[in-house]
């Protein structure tokens, strides 16, 4: 079983300023040039979407700035991060957008192949072992590289850390709400 990073998440640090619904993509981290171009950082590990869109919708705190058209989205050579040409004017209008995140509908997000998931999906599914006995919830998706644990909450209280590997989780249902992991010696302990 494996999951999507954290990336294109609906739930994140400042999840509170994120409205319901929405998706961060992306930062605004400065103007570009003198005519209103802006260098965006990718959120996602699909940067190319950007490529594909028609517009751009930029918040602060929860509340929407700009919808900006998109005549041209281009990699900035060198850097981490994408070159917007809109209907900006000039630098000042676009160093009024510095900082500004780009959000998305979640329903928009990219389509993950079988046996992926997106984080917040899984974030409060029940936890179950193999004989459907109730363990936890799963609390957060801890990632470091390429590989990714869960983090649950167990019916006794205690945090319990479980791979995000096929031998330990079994089978995540959506629909179900659940998750079920094989117990082995020590994983609960």
């Amino acid at each position: 079983m494996s999951t999507s990073s954290r990336n294109e998440r609906a739930e994140s640090a400042s999840a509170s300023n994120i409205p319901d619904g929405k998706v961060v993509i992306g930062r605004v981290s400065s103007p570009h040039g003198v005519r209103g171009e802006l260098a965006i950082v990718p959120l996602t590990d699909f940067p190319e979407r950007f490529q594909g869109m028609d517009s751009l919708d930029l918040y602060r705190e929860g509340v929407l700035l700009s919808t900006l058209n998109v005549r041209r989205i281009r990699f900035n050579e060198g850097k981490d991060s994408l070159i917007l040409e809109s209907d900006l004017g000039d630098r000042d209008e676009a160093a009024a957008l510095s900082g500004a995140l780009v959000l998305i509908d979640a329903e928009d997000r990219v389509e993950l192949p079988e046996g992926h998931f997106w984080i917040d999906d899984l974030i409060g599914l029940k936890v179950e072992d193999m004989e459907g006995r109730p363990l936890g919830t799963v609390k957060d998706i801890l990632t470091a590289g390429t590989s990714e644990t869960y983090e649950i909450l167990g019916v006794d209280g205690r945090v319990h850390y479980v791979p995000a590997a096929e031998e330990f989780v079994r089978d995540i249902d959506l629909d179900l709400g659940r998750i079920c992991i094989a117990l082995i010696e020590g994983l609960w302990d």
